[in-house]
């Protein structure tokens, strides 16, 4: 039970005495650089990674990325070239964030500039289909019709993009405050009855739809239940296979696993615990075994430091970690650049892993996970054959 709860440094080194049994989907016999990659061009300013994502897959496997203020895309499926997309006003800001709609809106793609202007676009007749403003954009997520937008305020509001006009749209947008500092991250869980926020000072609030507060859970902290990190928080994301599993990862190198559940069952008090020596710069669960994958920047530690019991034999500097889960493990690493990690993606199958490398100005292709062959159904001699 303390292994599910936390686990510490020494769960990481290579020489751990234990035997462990991997499923054939792991990443321990998959993960690997495939060695393709995309070119692209980070934002012209000092911004965070985690804050402004600027990668998005699509349920069609279409990788949309940016070079400027033109957004870009590329079908991984096909051998097609690289298309444009479009090319954003200058009057409208830097481009900060692209967003896929879901599986019921495979063709639209949201994107947030540096003014607070939200585009929505339109795939495959390459048109725009609905723009407003609004103060400051920091992230945005897609649940259904409804589009999430994060602020650099710490606002969060909901857009329903079903309602015309645009004007009566932002009228009617949902609102909820509770952070006091710029969102970094959002996510909604797989079943979009759960939302989660992270923000700059380490603040995670779970929300359910229509609520104007947020889930009573986490760790108890000056009486009060909270789902706090000590670092500025880099990404959230939950669980395909538990929909009320969340991991929070920060930028002190801290990853934090919670079962968000209001009721007394819950054991958020309790969350799992994995801390690594750099920066968390991505999370991503399997959709097809029982693991969670994380990336990363530059070690935060001097390789003098490193040789303390403190921190773990296997660096993550710059790499891509995996752990398995409810141990939470070290599963494997791959030393994918010499430069830190920034934001990364799944491809729509989740089998890979798109990440960027923004001072390389490189889009890396890894293959992660295999999927589960599906069986087909052979008809048996007894619906071919009859009795006389």
């Amino acid at each position: 039970m303390a292994l599910m709860r936390s686990v510490s440094s020494a769960s990481l080194r290579s020489d751990s005495p234990s035997v462990t049994c991997y499923s054939d989907l792991s990443a321990k016999y998959h993960l690997r650089n495939t060695k393709v990659s995309l070119d692209y061009s980070p934002p012209s300013h000092d911004a965070s990674f985690a804050s402004f994502p600027l990668l998005s897959c699509s349920v069609n496997n279409v990788l949309f990325f940016n070079r400027g203020n033109r957004v870009h895309y590329k079908n991984l499926t096909t051998s097609e070239d690289v298309g444009q997309l479009c090319k954003l006003q200058e009057s409208h800001g830097d481009l900060h964030i692209i967003e896929c709609g879901g599986a019921d809106l495979p063709d639209l793609v949201a994107l947030g500039t540096s003014k607070g202007y939200v585009h929505i676009w339109d795939v495959k007749s390459k048109k725009m289909t609905a723009s407003w403003s609004t103060k400051g954009v920091s992230v945005m997520r897609w649940n259904g019709p409804v589009l999430t937008i994060g602020g650099l305020k710490g606002t969060i509001k909901h857009y329903d993009t079903r309602i015309n006009p645009t004007s009566k749209m932002k009228e009617q947008a949902r609102k909820v405050t509770r952070h006091q500092t710029p969102i970094t991250s959002l996510a909604w869980n797989v079943a979009g009855k759960l939302l989660a926020s992270g923000d700059q000072t380490g603040n995670v609030y779970c929300w359910e739809p229509g609520q104007r507060t947020p889930l009573d859970v986490g760790d108890f902290i000056q009486r009060r239940k909270k789902m706090q990190h000590a670092g500025a928080i880099s990404a959230v994301t939950w669980s395909p296979w538990q929909p009320k599993l969340l991991a929070s990862g920060d930028m002190t190198g801290v990853i934090r696993l919670w079962n968000v559940d209001s009721t007394s069952r819950s054991n958020a008090a309790a969350p799992g615990k994995i801390e690594l020596d750099s920066p968390v710069t991505g999370l991503h669960f399997s959709p097809h075994c029982k693991e969670l994958l994380s990336t990363h920047g530059t070690s935060l530690v001097t390789p003098e430091a490193s040789t303390s019991h403190i921190w773990p034999r296997t660096s993550v500097s710059n790499a891509i970690a995996v752990h398995s889960y409810p141990s939470l493990r070290h599963v494997t690493t791959l030393d994918v650049a010499e430069k830190p990690l920034g934001v990364s993606v799944l491809n729509a199958l989740g089998t890979k892993i798109i990440l960027s490398v923004p001072e390389d100005c490189k889009l890396n292709v890894c293959d992660v996970w295999s999927k589960r062959k599906e069986i087909k159904k052979q008809p048996s001699f007894m619906d071919t054959s009859t009795i006389r």
